[in-house]
């Protein structure tokens, strides 16, 4: 059994080299007789499950101690020289022994199985962190050619060994090789349950997060090389940006250099808000290109044609698409999970709704407090108005009792006076109806006198005069009032009848004025002569002829107030009525004023200083300003008048 397990040992290069010396001294007589008492039936080594397991406990570290040639494999024997009672080192002195040393991968001494167990980072340097800096992953490399070159080894240019080294440093120094190589590395993408407890929040969730950071965008193999090498050319714009939003859960794109830090329970909450403000809108650069390509089973390179290997790229592609989303969909389930777990958000979300309880409390108390000052001011204007009717109907009551007296006592005054002046006339006359004291002719003028005091005077006064006729002169006395009284009420007639004049002919006068404002304005030449234009450009028989014509003079002569079709029908009513309303429409404008010698002068010099070269409204207009007081058109006029004088012979 010795000499077995040594066999084995040696071909994989481990065996100690005092056994290896042992056992060639042996002869065959002293070699043990192994007898085999059954078979077993081995599965073939491509139906084993491959399982991942995490590598720990005293017999790793004894492991781990064998391969870096700590310790020979019968260490913990009792036949080892160092170990002679039989008991196996501490686990302690092991791992302190392996941190302490830490050498590196022996790879020529590693088998295949092996070999293809270490990822590109350990095949250069086993401790070789996987977001190293390019200079980094040079020097790692310029170090294993010093120790794996054909040229170190003697193995040959074909060493698989020499080759896996080349091969990793190809990979890794390529940006966009080693971003798809470190998408398809191993990665824990499990994310916490739910239901956390918050003692554990901190040391569950903050591993999670710190190996998820392995695809942040700060950490991107690609992020020193420039946009356009590495799209291959591809145009900026807004599609690409719509795209890349897309692939990111449809956020916004917000840089961020570094992760804040998880923090702990101490930590501000303005800190935590940023830290879940990052992974809100976490960027990963993940690649999942050749791991859709070995899920969908197409090799791009093995395709027969130009469409087969299209089709294969668009598989690809719809598969790398699902997997991104699947990658995003993730992480935001992880952030939904490490918020709703959060102890110091939970007492956030705690203290903000205790908050917002108060302010609505506080709101509920200020609309409770506002409704019953405006229920006390309203109940209190009511009552106000209530009162405030009160006596206003109180004094309507009074007002009318008082006015009811009144007439009473009115009416009681005039019976009163009425039957004291009778029984007065009757007195003063008994034998006839003759005044003989010639206060009044007959009793009819003294009723008249005795209606009009009963009508103008008050009951004080006709009280006054019901006492007054107790006297001997009482019949003069209420004669000479109703004489006054009658003239009074003349005078006041008279007034009446002033005012009534004076306000019809105020109306009058304003009637007149507001008909001299409506007359129209005089026409002038330039109105007159548009006048005559419009006249013949629309003709008798059109339609809405005067219209047209009202339309034309107002945009010919921009006055401030146009003309109507009333006026212009009216205008051309009295030039066709005038004895001169063909001469007038023939010149059009008639001159009012007759030219002066000193103008016609004046005008001949303008027109030999202004020739005909020049453009025709420039030069009438410099020929006006030359002749004071004419306008262009009527030096126009005057031109055409001498040019027509001169054609016919005349001076």
């Amino acid at each position: 059994l010795l000499s077995s397990v040594c066999s084995q040992n040696e071909e994989q290069g481990i065996m100690a080299p005092e056994y290896k010396e042992r056992e060639d001294n042996m002869s065959d007589a002293d070699s043990p007789i192994i007898t085999f008492n059954s078979t077993l039936d081995w599965p073939a080594e491509d139906e084993l499950e491959e399982v991942e397991v995490q590598c720990a406990g005293r017999a790793y570290l004894a492991y781990e101690s064998r391969l870096l040639n700590l310790r020979d494999f019968l260490h913990s024997s009792s036949f080892h020289a160092n170990n002679v009672n039989g008991v196996d080192s501490s686990a302690a002195d092991a791992s302190a022994a392996s941190d302490e040393s830490m050498k590196e991968y022996d790879l020529l001494n590693m088998s295949e199985k092996k070999l293809a167990k270490l990822n590109y980072y350990q095949v250069l340097q086993r401790k070789l962190p996987m977001h190293s800096s390019t200079e980094d992953i040079r020097k790692a490399y310029h170090k294993a050619c010093l120790k794996y070159h054909p040229d170190k080894t003697g193995r040959g240019e074909e060493d698989a060994v020499f080759l896996l080294v080349k091969t990793a440093f190809d990979t890794l120094s390529d940006p966009m090789k080693r971003r798809s190589y470190d998408s398809t590395c191993h990665f824990d993408e499990s994310i916490p349950p739910e239901g956390v407890e918050e003692q554990d929040f901190y040391t569950v969730y903050g591993p999670v997060f710190e190996r998820n950071l392995r695809f942040a965008s700060f950490n991107d193999p690609m992020r020193n090389v420039k946009v356009e090498a590495a799209s291959g050319g591809k145009k900026k714009g807004k599609n690409n940006k719509k795209k890349n939003n897309k692939n990111n859960g449809g956020k916004d794109n917000k840089k961020f250099d570094k992760c804040p830090p998880f923090g702990d329970d101490d930590t501000p909450l303005e800190q935590v808000h940023s830290f879940y403000e990052f992974w809100v809108h976490f960027e990963s650069w993940r690649d999942f290109s050749l791991k859709a390509e070995k899920e969908t089973d197409h090799d791009l390179e093995a395709a027969d044609s130009r469409d087969e290997k299209r089709w294969m790229k668009q598989e690809i592609d719809r598969k790398v698409k699902k997997m991104k989303k699947e990658e995003m969909a993730r992480i935001n389930l992880l952030v939904e999970r490490a918020m709703a777990a959060d102890p110091r958000l939970s007492r956030e979300k705690k203290r903000e709704k205790l908050e917002k309880e108060r302010q609505v409390e506080a709101k509920r108390k200020a609309e409770e407090e506002k409704a019953e000052a405006e229920r006390l001011a309203k109940e209190k204007q009511e009552a106000e108005d209530a009162k405030k009717k009160a006596e206003e109907d109180a004094k309507k009551k009074n007002a009318k009792q008082l006015k009811e007296q009144e007439k009473k006592q009115l009416r009681k005054a005039k019976q009163q006076f009425r039957k004291l002046t009778m029984a007065a006339y009757q007195a003063a006359s008994p034998n006839d109806s003759s005044d003989s004291d010639g206060v009044w002719d007959d009793m009819e003028k003294m009723n008249d006198d005795v209606e009009l005091l009963c009508e103008k005077l008050s009951a004080l006064e006709l009280d006054s005069l019901s006492e007054a006729l107790g006297c001997p002169d009482g019949l003069a006395e209420v004669r000479q009032v109703a004489i006054e009284t009658a003239a009074g009420a003349e005078r006041q007639s008279l007034l009446a009848v002033e005012a009534r004049n004076r306000a019809r002919k105020e109306a009058n006068d304003k009637q007149k004025e507001a008909k001299l404002a409506n007359t129209s304005a005089p026409w002038t030449k330039d109105e007159l002569a548009a006048l005559s234009k419009a006249i013949k450009k629309y003709p008798a028989g059109g339609a809405a002829r005067w219209d047209a014509i009202a339309s034309f003079i107002n945009n010919l002569c921009k006055q401030e107030e146009p003309r109507t079709k009333e006026e212009c029908i009216e205008k051309y009513n009295q030039i066709a009525s005038a004895p001169a309303a063909k001469d007038a429409s023939d010149s059009q404008a008639p001159d009012d004023k007759a030219w002066t010698e000193k103008e016609d002068n004046l005008l001949q010099d303008m027109l030999r200083k202004y020739p005909a070269t020049l453009e025709k409204n420039e030069r009438w207009k410099s020929i006006a300003e030359g002749v004071s007081g004419r306008s262009k058109k009527e030096c126009v006029e005057r031109f055409k008048a001498i040019r027509e004088a001169v054609k016919k012979g005349k001076n």
